[in-house]
C-alpha cells in the first residue's frame, strides 16, 4: 500500500533544504517545490515527478527537463 499524497497546501519535502527563493509552484498541481537553482522553469514535486516517470521513463523525464 503507498502513502497516501498529502494536500497540495502541503510544501514538497524538497522544499526544507533549499533556500527560499528557490522555492516555487510545482508545474502540474501546484505545491511549493524546490526549482533547483535560480531561473529554473517546470519544476515537479515529488508526486507529480513519480507520475511523469510512470508515462514517460526516466531518461525520457530527464530530457524533457533540460
Amino acid at each position: 500500500m503507498s502513502t497516501p499524497v498529502p494536500p497540495v497546501t502541503e510544501p514538497d519535502k524538497s522544499t526544507q533544504s533549499c533556500p527560499s527563493d528557490q522555492i516555487g509552484p510545482c508545474a502540474m498541481c501546484q505545491r511549493p517545490t524546490h526549482k533547483y537553482g535560480h531561473g529554473a522553469r517546470s519544476p515537479l514535486c515529488e508526486y507529480c515527478d513519480k507520475v511523469a516517470v510512470q508515462k514517460w521513463g526516466r531518461p525520457l523525464r530527464a530530457a524533457r527537463a533540460a
